[in-house]
């Protein structure tokens, strides 16, 4: 009977260290739940848009914000610190402490700036900056009036003969240096024609009052529908999705004319990996929102995600590019 009795206390005491194991397996899975869903950060998070209200950046920012902010369990506000073609804004990032909750939705300008001005615009965008994600890229598009050259190479014969004016939206801008890129490929007496904007850079290239201009698919790709442009050859490496029948330059024999516009979240230097993978893999779930991937069409922007290091290497060839190109075309801009 003692046996009996001394077993039986075995077996109640093994069920009673079960049970509490279960009781402590469950006391702990709150706090593990709760560690996957820990809010990115336990203030608001700024995120600048280097431009004023109403364009394309502030768009794109204020499109992403309410999903983001959903997916990262923070709220996040926009702000709009506009001036000095981003570097403003840019230099108030660079300026910021490396927690994460200062971030700017940064575009090629950042890139341009440096590669024109040098240390001048007030950062370094190899030192100051650690890019989390790129978004989305929009290359850009040689249009000429929808009477004009019927292709690049009846566009190009004029300018071994005489001089092609290509419009673009201002000094520094893309168009600009695209422009330049395209002269520096072919030899060509090419002259870039700056214009106040796309607009009006637009609008005197429907009239032929200059030869062409160098824009966006969002700019310029409604006006070839309407029969007033005709697009000639898009500056990227592949043929555009939504315009496969839109020759690239590569195709047409004048290789490495890629003038492409891009966006993406940059942080501080020093943002932390673990951020940079929480705000990769949150947009990641945003862009691929159908809505989302609707704004972005709308703009002309094709989802290109790209992970902090891609991000970094696409960033460091396009300084390298544009450095070359206003190096080699002699570009000054006061």
């Amino acid at each position: 009977m003692e046996k009996i009795h001394r077993g039986n206390e075995m077996v109640k005491g093994s069920i009673r260290t079960l049970l509490l194991g279960w009781v402590a397996a469950c006391a702990l899975a709150p706090s593990a739940a709760q560690a996957q869903t820990q809010a990115y950060s336990s203030r608001p998070v700024q995120l600048v848009v280097p431009y004023a209200p109403g364009g394309s950046s502030d768009v794109i920012a204020r499109t992403l914000v309410p999903y983001l902010s959903q997916e990262l369990g923070v709220p996040i506000i926009v702000s709009n610190r506009g001036g000095a073609n981003t570097a403003v804004g840019a230099s108030f990032l660079a300026r910021a402490p490396a927690d994460g909750d200062t971030l700017m939705l940064a575009d090629v300008a950042l890139i341009l700036n440096t590669a024109i001005h040098g240390s001048s615009p007030g950062y370094d965008p190899e030192k100051d900056f650690k890019p989390a994600v790129m978004l989305g890229s929009a290359p850009f598009v040689l249009f000429v009036q929808a009477s004009g050259s019927p292709n690049l190479a009846d566009f190009l014969v004029k300018g071994k003969s005489g001089t092609l004016n290509i419009a673009n939206s201002g000094p520094g801008s893309l168009g600009h240096l695209g422009a330049e890129l395209l002269r520096l490929k072919t030899g060509l007496n090419i002259a870039s024609v700056p214009y106040k904007g796309a607009g009006p850079a637009m609008t005197d290239t429907i009239s032929g009052h200059v030869d062409a201009t160098f824009g966006s698919t969002a700019s310029g790709m409604p006006l070839v529908k309407n029969k007033q442009l005709r697009a000639l050859a898009v500056a990227s490496p592949k043929r555009l999705p939504d315009f496969p029948d839109l020759p690239t330059f590569d195709e047409l024999g004048i290789g490495g004319v890629h003038v492409l516009n891009w966006w993406g979240i940059i942080g501080p230097a020093g943002l932390s990996q673990e951020k940079g993978d929480r705000l990769y893999k949150a947009l990641e779930k945003v862009v691929a929102r159908p809505e989302v991937q609707a704004r972005l069409a709308g703009l002309g922007i094709t989802p290109t995600l790209l992970a902090s290091d891609a991000f970094s290497a696409a960033m460091k060839n396009d300084l390298n590019l544009w450095r070359r190109v206003v190096t080699e075309g002699k570009i000054k801009i006061d």
